[in-house]
């Protein structure tokens, strides 16, 4: 892979910064922390013995047939990394970022390479990326630049955790990669076009990857740039509204099928304790119990909704819309990536076009939902705070769990949830 030119990252990336000790959360908290092949090296040539006997006491060499960026992990005696102490890596305090392993270094910054631009965005997983590209009204856009050959940290770009898209070669039968960037600037429009609610941009969007995989997978790829066309014209047009608008919310349907996915999801895998405590929230904030029927939360769930969701959702239309195009940028939506030179990315899995859609869309409806949850628990004081408790939270349990996207579609399509009709259920208020 030839090295990119440009940079292409949004106005919030630089703002970025780590809050270290202040922060309300650990990067490192349940999850496994990988150690690349070169940082490695360093630890055992570490010329401090004290440092070379704890490395090599807490840090072990994965099974034959791992690369070079998972060549090692971290043993975890709890649920944190070793290395941590009051709040700060010990790694990074007393031997300097320099000995940080790539997967330190880098989280939660997100470097992909599309057709020789290095495009940055932050995964939502940190509490403080989420409360930068979040929280600004404005709609998220990207700035673009040359790439920096060196900095105060060296150079700008390293290729050692890089997913890639190269709409020359490469190609495909069941993805067009060569109209990558047209069906991407289209994506990113449609969700930016506040003259429709969410949820009617979420419902168009799944109609038009459907259609998008259908041509892709028949003789039809040389129409996409006319489907493109057709869409833009059809939504400023207004003639999605009598489709999207037949399509009925079923809010029993949808919190029995949240409720399930959560419940695999933490019965299943070591959870995040900030996210178990807003799931505590969502349920007493709708009165769950143990004699709850599913119509008296549906109807909890409606009035929670209209009496305080919606009116914070009103003040902050842009809270949801950013998260929607940042996970567009930040997974190479809706086609995934062609190659990844990080073997462990969720985004290295290739998915079908359809299954990228179903799960941006029910992952937005999970996150919904339990706003909708927490804002009847706080009432009048539900606040941004809450809202970025639950991306955070959620993008650290679900987004990043390897076996979790496989069941939900395993459930979606189960419930027949897997079709408009399905996507209406999950995204509409």
């Amino acid at each position: 892979m030839s090295p990119p030119r440009r940079v292409l990252e949004p106005r919030h990336f630089g703002a970025f910064r780590c809050l270290g000790a202040d922060c309300e959360d650990t990067c490192c908290d349940g999850w496994a922390v990988t150690v690349d092949k070169p940082t490695y090296e360093k630890y055992r040539q570490h010329p401090d013995s004290a440092w070379r006997a704890r490395f090599e006491q807490l840090i072990a060499i994965n099974p034959a047939g791992a690369g070079d960026h998972d060549y090692a992990r971290i043993e975890l005696a709890t649920t944190t990394c070793p290395f941590l102490s009051e709040g700060l890596c010990s790694i990074h305090q007393k031997l300097g970022e320099e000995c940080l392993s790539v997967t330190c270094a880098s989280f939660p910054r997100v470097w992909n390479v599309v057709d020789q631009v290095l495009e940055k965005s932050l995964d939502m997983g940190c509490p403080e990326a989420a409360r930068q590209a979040l929280l600004d009204p404005d709609p998220m856009d990207f700035q673009e630049r040359a790439i920096a050959e060196s900095g105060p940290n060296g150079p700008e770009f390293s290729p050692a955790r890089v997913s890639v898209v190269n709409s020359a070669s490469g190609v495909r039968p069941d993805k067009p990669y060569r109209h990558f960037g047209a069906v991407r600037a289209f994506v990113v429009w449609l969700l930016q076009n506040r003259a429709q609610p969410l949820w009617k941009r979420l419902l168009i969007l799944g109609l038009f990857c459907d259609k998008l995989q259908e041509m892709a997978a028949g003789a039809g790829e040389a129409g996409i740039p006319a489907l493109v066309q057709a869409y833009r014209d059809a939504v400023s047009a207004g003639l999605f509204e009598d489709t999207v608008n037949q399509l009925p919310a079923r809010p029993a349907v949808l919190l029995e099928t949240v409720a399930e996915l959560i419940l695999f999801r933490i019965t299943s895998d070591f959870t995040n304790r900030k996210f178990l405590a807003s799931y505590q929230e969502f349920m007493d904030g709708l009165e769950w119990g143990a004699d709850s029927t599913m119509e008296q939360l549906a109807s909890r769930y409606s009035a929670a909704s209209a009496q305080y969701y919606t009116p914070f959702l009103s003040r902050h239309p842009h809270i949801l819309e950013h998260y929607l195009v940042n996970y567009v940028y930040r997974g190479l939506f809706p086609f995934g990536p062609q190659e990844s030179t990080y073997g462990l990315r969720v985004q290295n899995i290739r998915r079908s076009i359809h299954t990228e859609f179903m799960l941006m869309a029910a992952y937005f409806a999970m996150v919904q939902t339990l706003l909708v949850g927490l804002a009847g628990f706080h009432k009048e004081s539900f606040g941004t705070e809450h809202v970025i408790r639950v991306i955070y939270t959620f993008t650290r349990t679900f987004e990043h769990s390897l076996a979790f996207p496989a069941r939900l579609m395993q459930t979606l399509a189960e419930k027949g949830l897997d079709n408009p009709a399905g996507v209406a259920v999950l995204v509409r208020n």
